[in-house]
């Protein structure tokens, strides 16, 4: 058996080193792997900004958020709340698991704009309260339009119960539809406080704004350092085989010995022809001297 030298203490002493080194390098990679890869929190401060409102507009490029970082942002937006055609959203989760409905209303401006408000959250599907006569300024937190065809179909089947008081989702291209206004924007706001007082949406609940995702970023010199490691491995498991393979299969020194007298034969046939083909050919006749 070629490979039974393996089993020599030395060799298997040499097989058990050669795999610790390898896990360590694994493991090294590994570790510079999971450096490469960092979340941050955001810090108090961050947290501080995102929770102090700002004008809605100056969230907003072309009508959509200017952003990942606006999303759950505070802001703040001035119209009259237009109460004669409030939807209600099924299908809508509290952080506490509860299901129930959106209550949502165009907040319009002098321009026949209008911004799309949700004024909170019910567990029933009760006839949306009225809403406060005159100007209002919404306190509350961006959040993004939705596509038509993101709804679940329980949403649509309780929009098609009542298609005239719901809808399935925060879809603008639908609300365009619905109700008479030029434009909307492509975002809304959750509100969480109403200047003046929103009485009427005291039996609403607020729907709180989510919890800021953590940043991650990538390090290249970590991602370096795990191609390193990972290839340091890689190649001590070449190499050992290579080495084991090359003395299982040592070079036979009588093929060498063969080979070396299939050579000098040949040599010295072509020698013997040689010689053969000078004693056929008769020696050219010397030139004739002239007189």
């Amino acid at each position: 058996m070629k490979y039974r030298f393996l089993l020599r203490p030395a060799w298997l002493a040499a097989i058990m080193a050669l795999i610790a080194l390898t896990a360590a390098f694994v493991a090294l990679g590994s570790w510079q792997f999971s450096r490469a890869h960092r979340t941050h929190k955001l810090s108090a401060q961050q947290l501080a900004e995102r929770g102090t409102a700002v004008p809605l507009a100056g969230l907003l490029k072309n009508g959509a958020p200017a952003g990942g970082g606006a999303l759950g942002h505070a802001v703040t937006v001035t119209g009259v709340l237009d109460g004669a055609h409030q939807l209600l959203v099924p299908d809508r989760k509290l952080p506490d698991g509860r299901t129930g409905y959106l209550v949502i209303a165009p907040l319009k401006a002098a321009d026949n704009t209008a911004v799309v408000v949700s004024r909170g959250w019910t567990a029933d599907p009760v006839t949306p309260p009225q809403v406060p006569a005159g100007p209002v300024t919404v306190t509350g937190w961006l959040a993004a339009a939705e596509p038509a065809d993101s709804a679940s179909t329980r949403a649509q089947d309780e929009a098609a119960k009542d298609p005239a008081h719901r809808i399935a989702t925060v879809d603008v291209a639908t609300l365009l539809n619905t109700w008479p206004y030029q434009s909307l924007d492509l975002a809304y706001v959750n509100a969480l406080s109403t200047t003046p007082a929103d009485t009427g949406a005291a039996r609403l609940t607020p729907v709180p704004a989510p919890v800021p995702p953590n940043k991650s970023s990538w390090y290249v010199l970590n991602l370096g350092y795990t191609l390193q490691w990972w290839l340091f491995g890689i190649v001590g498991l070449w190499w050992f085989a290579s080495y084991v393979r090359r003395l299982a299969n040592p070079a036979d020194p009588e093929d060498d010995e063969e080979d070396s007298e299939e050579e000098g034969d040949e040599q010295e046939d072509s020698a013997d022809q040689t010689d053969e083909e000078g004693e056929l050919t008769p020696p050219a006749p010397a030139p004739a001297s002239t007189p």
